[in-house]
């Protein structure tokens, strides 16, 4: 992984001002570096985890763009977190869900009241998919933004996607969560699901948002026209966050909120 996402990993950036910092250890030992931005809206309504693309900036592709701010406004405690080997977060296992797991855990012993709610982007979002699939740690709902359908697809050619392709096909596939996310699908029928994507988004087939469709019901899949991979923010704003808070208020409604943990 160093090797091979090297330019990723090399950035360190100290992020936005009125974060607050922690540290967590995930399951493999990785450690992980995170922040959090509380809600100053009394009682919050839940929390809300943030898994991010696979971009140089981790955790703060989110800050940056604003995400923590209406949501915090809409009374949602708001955790980000580097992925093992972005940021200053250490490399010390293969796999990324194992870090998704690890931070959903340590959510809900920080906010034991309050739902938690995983919100991912892209890579992000692929990775806590198959953390939901361990069935080891429970969210109150899984919101997808621009999903790959599979690893190969998003690295494309070259090395990197040449060593993607092969490890997505081995027995070293669900070690590493580079299964395709149908192997990781369906989701529990009470576990609320949202996927966002844009009509020309390159890492995912007309074929198989329809396949994602019959898996998790058409109501949880959205399209964007004439927008590609995380384009919907950008080109619907309005309609891209309105979609998210409604989707999280539903799910947050009443107090016997949705909540899944697989026991078999």
């Amino acid at each position: 992984m160093r090797t091979l996402f090297k330019p990723v990993f090399g950035w360190r950036g100290d992020g936005l001002a009125g974060l607050e910092p922690f540290v967590h250890t995930s399951t493999d030992g990785s450690w992980l570096a995170g922040a959090v931005y509380t809600s100053r809206r009394m009682p919050a309504r839940g929390v809300v985890l943030l898994c991010h693309p696979f971009l140089k900036y981790g955790m703060h592709w989110f800050f940056n763009h604003g995400y923590h701010a209406w949501l915090a406004d809409a009374g949602y405690h708001v955790v980000g977190f580097d992925f093992k080997g972005f940021g200053r977060s250490t490399v010390d296992g293969m796999s990324f869900a194992e870090d998704v797991v690890a931070l959903g855990e340590w959510t809900h012993d920080t906010w034991p009241g309050l739902p938690v709610h995983v919100l991912g982007a892209s890579f992000g979002a692929f990775h806590a998919l198959h953390a939901i699939a361990t069935g080891r740690t429970a969210f109150a709902s899984v919101l997808c933004d621009s999903v790959p359908a599979t690893v190969a697809r998003f690295f494309g050619g070259g090395v990197t996607g040449a060593v993607m392709r092969g490890m997505s096909t081995s027995r070293w596939a669900d070690a590493t969560g580079t299964r395709p996310i149908f192997r990781s699908l369906p989701l529990p029928h009470d576990l609320p699901r949202l996927f966002l994507f844009g009509g020309d988004d390159p890492f995912i087939t007309q074929a198989e948002v329809a396949h994602l469709r019959d898996l998790c019901g058409a109501s949880s899949v959205r399209v964007y026209p004439d927008c590609g991979h995380l384009d919907a923010r950008k080109a619907f704003p309005g309609a891209y966050r309105g979609a998210i808070l409604d989707f999280l208020d539903h799910s947050t409604s009443g107090k016997d909120y949705h909540s899944w943990i697989r026991t078999q």
